[in-house]
């Protein structure tokens, strides 16, 4: 699903496009770094079970995908009556979006590691 989500999205060469510059347009890196310092600051108290784990996760996870998909839609629905503003938003969502989803795989494994080891 995500991957579908980026290839709908704007890139960061058609929002520098957009803006003209890439002055204010922190780093890809950055930006997913963002999203997965947020989610992770999201989460707390971790379920040890495998399945209730993945579902916690899962939870807190969608309502971040789910916006993005909109977002996303709304760009190829009515291109031509799209702000600008969408596109640059939209960018970010994604990126930060990507970042999330490392987060709650490295939160994910880290958790059964540390419930392996105990």
């Amino acid at each position: 699903m995500l991957e579908k989500i980026i290839l709908l999205a704007p890139d960061r060469t058609c929002v520098i496009s957009l803006l003209e510059t890439d002055a204010a347009l922190p780093e890809e890196e950055q930006l997913q770094q963002n999203g997965y310092d947020l989610f992770q600051m999201t989460v707390s108290n971790l379920p040890t079970d495998h399945q209730m784990r993945g579902d916690y996760l899962e939870a807190h996870f969608r309502p971040l995908l789910d916006t993005a998909i909109e977002m996303a839609m709304a760009l190829t629905d009515r291109p031509a009556h799209v702000p600008e503003a969408s596109y640059v938003q939209t960018y970010i969502a994604v990126q930060n979006l990507i970042g999330a989803q490392k987060a709650a795989m490295d939160l994910y494994c880290r958790v059964q590691v540390e419930f392996m080891i105990s």
